[in-house]
């Protein structure tokens, strides 16, 4: 029988296809090329006519056994031919206009809208194929969500009939408030588990609620969520993400055992403190010189192991400071900020307290820090200062990175309050493995923020500056400025109406206009706006102590985001 190699080139399936193309050869040169060698005996263009000859009406349905029960074809070969069928019928299918592709959770959702009128509990299940087509939707069970009632194989029978190559599994709660229970959390673990055996992918479990509803898949993604399932055989395998979270989670119990400790100087009343606190830390010594902070501090925080420590940082020891992880601190802006006279270090008192940071860091060495000061510190002194500052942490071996943080825009808050932050961090990977928080949406509105009943010494009507203000403060639900002599109002070019800036010490009061007339806000409501708690107690102080204490605080929301990353960049 002639070898392929005794046939003149230009007749070669490889040698014709490069010279002609494609169309230029027959379906059995086709597939010689693919096959690539024959048997003894054989030659490859015999063996592909030999093929195509016993299938030629069925061949784009042949199946691995067919090809194995031809002499010659193994299961390597067999693989790639029908490998390549695959292919070409993905990618026709692929062309032609798709029905019931469920690519994201609103695909999901909309297959089973009516779940959200059910009086009783139902579990649904979507069953898909490779390209997240819909092969099948059955309702699993009907009534109470139990864990010891759904069983794996009422889900994965029909998913190894099917042959689906993924799962969405929809459960609705009656009562309209789509948060998944400890029983939703218990069947979700259950079901990824012995989705990982069975070589099934759970894509997602979703809860429907009246307004709202809760997708696992986009919840256990974090920041960097996309909206869209994977498919095509790389499917999204939330066994993997869940292992993830699992260890991320036991992490955060050992932290827990032990929990990574800080220092929060001039605290102020604190707002760095319960930013750090809410994601785990330990706070074990606080500094400021404020008596009426110490007041507002020591009111909410009195369960602590350690109060407010009143006085002047230069005459604190570093040796009275208990071992910490990490130093925190706002250091007073003043000498910094274009509200004030801006002489920096010069500024006498107030201007060279960064180099008590400095002092401390260098006596303690603690992991890492967190700095906080207005955003004009970035470029005074034509950027001298800040050139200062990084100077002096990478001296004490510190890698060091800052960014401007707006409140609208990181901690959903509407107040247009710019912070530079600056974070550094003694061991290198560490900080490798930190990055700022990333923007998110400004949910919240200047109502959001605003009490119901303001008591009438809130209010300028009647007073003498009551006609000034009339004719500048123009417009409602709009926080204006009152600063020293002047009246501005507060907005950005992104949303006039939905933010404030809060400058609240001394002749700095924000106000605003309602239906009842001209008025300040409330410290309250100066609270609000700094993303302080409900619970947070306002003590029976003067309220100018109380706007001064607001207004040099931090954005709790801001700093517990930063915080959060901190955390995981040291674990």
């Amino acid at each position: 029988m002639p070898k392929l190699k005794d046939t003149p080139k230009i007749d070669r399936p490889r040698e014709k296809f490069l010279a002609k193309g494609p169309d230029a050869l027959s379906k059995s040169e086709l597939l010689a090329i693919l096959i690539g060698s024959g048997i003894k005996g054989k030659n490859v263009k015999q063996l592909s006519e030999q093929i195509i000859k016993k299938y030629s009406n069925t061949f784009l349905d042949l199946t691995i056994a067919d090809l194995l029960a031809i002499s010659g074809i193994g299961k390597a070969k067999a693989l790639q031919i029908i490998s390549s069928l695959a292919l070409a019928r993905r990618f026709y299918d692929e062309k032609k206009p798709q029905e019931n592709l469920i690519l994201t959770a609103k695909d999901a959702i909309a297959l089973n809208f009516d779940l959200k009128e059910k009086k009783k509990e139902y579990l649904v299940c979507l069953f898909l194929n490779a390209r997240n087509a819909l092969l099948k939707k059955e309702i699993i069970s009907i009534g109470t969500l139990d864990k010891s009632l759904i069983h794996p194989r009422e889900i994965f029978g029909p998913a190894v009939e099917l042959r689906s190559a993924g799962i969405i599994l929809l459960h609705n709660h009656p009562s309209g408030d789509p948060s998944p229970s400890e029983q939703d959390k218990e069947v979700f673990n259950k079901i990824i588990e012995a989705g990982k055996i069975m070589g099934v992918n759970i894509l997602d479990f979703i809860i429907i609620g009246n307004e709202k509803n809760h997708s696992f898949f986009e919840c256990l993604q974090g920041e960097n969520k996309q909206d869209f399932y994977i498919s095509d055989g790389v499917q999204f395998s939330f066994f993997d993400l869940l292992i993830d979270k699992k260890i991320e989670y036991s992490n955060q119990e050992a932290l827990l055992a032990k929990k990574i400790k800080i220092i929060d100087l001039f605290a102020g009343i604190g707002g760095i403190k319960i930013g750090f606190e809410n994601v785990g830390f330990e706070c074990v010594f606080s500094n400021d010189f404020d008596k009426n902070c110490k007041i507002t501090y020591d009111l909410n925080f009195s369960g602590d192991q350690k109060a407010l420590v009143l006085g002047d940082i230069f005459k604190i020891s570093s040796d009275i400071i208990p071992d910490f992880d990490i130093l925190t601190g706002g250091f007073p802006c003043q000498p910094f900020s274009i509200a004030g006279y801006q002489k920096g270090f010069s500024d006498d008192g107030r201007g060279n307290l960064f180099f008590e940071i400095i002092r401390i860091l260098k006596d303690k060495k603690p992991k890492a820090f967190l700095l906080e000061n207005v955003k004009n510190l970035k470029t005074h002194d034509n950027s001298s200062t800040i050139k200062v500052i990084y100077s002096e942490l990478q001296k004490l071996g510190y890698y060091v990175v800052d960014k401007v943080l707006n409140t609208m825009e990181y901690g959903n808050i509407p107040q247009n309050r710019e912070r530079i932050y600056i974070v550094g961090f003694l061991d290198q990977k560490a900080f490798s493995n930190f990055s700022f928080p990333g923007k998110i949406p400004l949910v919240k509105t200047i109502n959001d923020c605003l009490e119901k009943n303001i008591d009438e010494k809130y209010y300028y009507n009647g007073s003498p500056l009551f006609a000034r203000l009339k004719k500048e403060v123009v417009r409602q639900n709009t926080v204006y400025q009152w600063r020293r002599q002047y009246v501005r109002e507060n907005k950005n070019n992104v949303c006039p109406t939905l933010t404030a800036n809060m400058g609240m010490g001394g002749h700095n009061v924000p106000i605003i206009i309602d239906n009842k007339g001209i008025r300040k806000l409330t410290p309250r409501e100066c609270a609000n706006f700094q993303g302080f708690p409900n619970n947070f107690k306002l003590p029976n102080i003067a309220d100018s102590a109380l706007y001064k204490q607001f207004g040099n605080s931090v954005s709790v929301p801001v700093v517990e985001r930063v915080a959060a990353n901190i955390k995981k960049a040291l674990t």
